[in-house]
């Protein structure tokens, strides 16, 4: 699996491409958690390369979805592929993820970013 990671609106867009390894919510860990540590951090994650949506997939979800909770942030998904979309209508465990079809959508209604504050 690739990442793309970019800031977008004070958030980070995540692109996940193709499919995942066995032991990718290892390397997610590592790779990804530490961009993600930091207070009220907003993380939407772009699903449009994504290959298939097996147990690795979702073990790389979930290491994201639990960092993005630890820092009271919000997390969100957008642009899965229309037969991957069906999973998310039949299977309870893909339920607790808010799916979203555009970047702009996913971003609305978010929570603006806590205002730093100055020594």
């Amino acid at each position: 699996m690739r990442y793309r990671i970019r800031k977008f609106k004070g958030g980070l867009i995540i692109k996940l491409d193709g499919k995942a390894e066995d032991d990718e919510a290892a390397r997610a860990r590592q790779v990804l958690l530490p961009l993600l540590r930091r207070h009220g951090v907003k993380v939407v994650i772009n699903l449009t390369g994504l290959d298939e949506l097996g147990i690795p997939e979702l073990g790389v979800l979930g290491a994201i979805r639990q960092e993005v909770k630890a820092q009271d942030g919000t997390f969100r998904l957008y642009a899965l592929q229309d037969e991957l979309r069906a999973q998310f209508d039949w299977n309870p465990f893909l339920q607790v993820y808010a799916l979203y079809h555009d970047l702009e959508s996913s971003f609305s209604q978010m929570p603006d970013l806590p205002l730093k504050r100055s020594a």
